[in-house]
């Protein structure tokens, strides 16, 4: 019985190696350069030591083959393709989007936190995006906006107690976890206020770097029909458990109140009982969000419940918390770094001190080029994917691409490339000025696709800081070693380590 179970054992790890192996060949068949894989592992050995990030790896390979248009490499047995010229990640992104629709092919079922326009595929997810644009449009934003200024009140009055040695992450996550429970779930979940709540407690659960996590997600976006088979959940049965009621406990409340308020849970109500959200005045810097003409996919049908509105939710969450507390640290920190960006960026924001949406919106574009700059070197999402639904030829090349094929675009590598941004590693805000090439600015994306958030986040992010310049100088506190290396398991390039600043009062004048 022994022999025979070492014989079946033995049969199937000389079935898995040949199975891996042939899979490993898959690029050098069809004539693409790549990196050598390692057996099982591909190409993200160091991901899983936890050496390098996912988008340093990509940045890596980039970097390795100056002059390939597309590039060949192997998320573990997943053969994957990354596009280098800047003409195809156009066309990937913008262009040829048709051919791109799709973000990812994992299970939906039995992931109900991932029913929203993050995870849903093509016209579910096209006619989802058509119902959802209206609200990020321009008056809605500008609706919400006091509530992000009241916050941001509370985060200067929070840190005037704590001015040295000061983990400014910690407080922001603070700052922008009240804005994302007020704004997106109309609650006061008073994070900044009490230093912890029961909200706040769940979601740090939810999005804490942990192996357990970082496996999880490696299955689902590397291997999602065998995730399907492990029932493997996208987020934790509490996380999903718990959000849930949470979400669906504010639309029913709202639904019997007469209380109206501008915050998405009152756009998502309107939304499940009208079918539409009204749009207000149209403003120019709303065309983002017009996807191929939203028009055409007003009438797909697609079911709008409270389950749509739970994912919907989630994803305001896992886009609103940590990545902008991590995009609004970064650039904190590259201020204290950069004291004359620091003082110019003041002293723009002291000649407006009526603090409107038009005002941090319009009339602060040095601001806004400190914001940029610090995505730029420090993007919460450094790698894009895109799966391919149609085949597709790279123009220029003789690589043809089956559906079902994975392409990405990798942005840290975009934004660290000298030939698009000289002198890459140097903070210079004002680069912004002049643009730049198209699809060469990632951090949220392009194309279709593009974060349907964008705006909201910028507006916040750029809200936080005026306040933050205006009362406090933002100094580091002690010695750090740079480049701040970042958690492979994070899930939006948090740093492995806090970064402690002092924070020196500005009197009123």
């Amino acid at each position: 019985m022994l022999v025979l179970f070492a014989t079946v054992f033995l049969v199937l790890l000389v079935y898995q190696v040949v199975n891996a192996w042939r899979r490993n060949q898959y690029w050098k068949n069809l004539g693409v350069p790549h990196p050598k894989p390692i057996l099982f592992f591909g190409n993200f050995l160091d991901l899983v030591l936890r050496r390098k990030t996912q988008a340093e790896i990509m940045r890596d390979i980039y970097n390795e083959f100056p002059d390939e248009p597309v590039v060949g490499f192997y998320q573990f047995l997943s053969p994957r393709l990354i596009v280098r010229g800047q003409d195809l990640v156009e066309r990937v992104l913008v262009k040829d989007f048709q051919h791109f629709v799709d973000r990812s092919n994992f299970p939906q079922s039995g992931n109900p936190l991932l029913l929203n326009l993050f995870g849903l595929t093509g016209n579910r997810w096209r006619a989802m995006r058509a119902k959802f644009s209206p609200m990020f449009t321009t008056g809605k934003l500008r609706h919400m906006f006091p509530q992000v200024n009241e916050i941001a009140d509370d985060l200067v009055g929070v840190l005037s107690k704590k001015t040295t040695d000061v983990n400014l992450k910690e407080e922001i996550s603070n700052f922008t976890m009240d804005v994302i429970s007020s704004c997106a779930f109309g609650l006061e979940t008073g994070a900044l206020k009490c230093g912890n709540s029961k909200f706040r407690e769940e979601s740090k659960f939810a999005f804490q770097p942990s192996f357990k996590q970082f496996a999880k997600r490696m299955l689902l976006f590397s291997a999602p029909k065998l995730a399907s088979a492990l029932n493997v959940k996208f987020m934790q049965a509490r996380t999903e458990k718990y959000f849930g009621g949470v979400i669906r406990s504010a639309l029913d409340s709202r639904r019997r109140s007469n209380l109206t308020r501008n915050d998405f849970v009152q756009q998502m109500v309107n939304l499940l009982e009208k079918g539409y959200v009204e749009i207000e005045n149209h403003h120019p810097s709303d065309d983002y969000l017009d996807i191929e003409g939203n028009k055409r996919y007003e009438n797909e049908k697609i079911e709008l419940n409270d389950d749509v509105m739970v994912g919907q939710s989630f994803v305001f969450l896992l886009a609103g918390f940590e990545t902008t507390a991590t995009a609004i640290s970064f650039t904190c920190l590259e201020l204290a770094l950069n004291e004359d960006a620091q003082n110019k960026a003041r002293e723009e924001i002291k000649r407006f001190p009526n603090f409107t949406y038009e005002n941090i919106r319009d009339n602060m574009p040095f601001l806004e080029g400190c914001v940029k700059e610090s995505l730029r070197m420090h993007p919460p999402v450094g790698n894009l994917v895109r799966l391919c639904v149609k085949a597709y030829t790279f123009p220029g090349t003789a690589v043809t691409i089956e559906p079902g094929t994975f392409v990405n675009v990798p942005s840290l590598a975009i934004h660290s490339n000298p030939d698009i941004y000289p002198e890459p590693e140097d903070f210079v805000p004002e680069r912004w000025h002049a643009g730049g090439p198209p699809c060469s600015y990632l951090p949220f994306g392009d194309g279709p696709r593009i974060c349907i958030g964008m705006r909201f986040a910028t507006m916040e992010i750029k809200c936080c800081l005026a306040k933050l310049l205006l009362n406090y100088r933002i100094k580091l506190h002690g010695d750090l070693e740079l480049p701040v290396k970042i958690d492979p398991y994070s899930f939006f390039g948090g740093p492995v380590k806090p970064i402690f600043f002092d924070l020196e009062r500005i009197p009123a004048e």
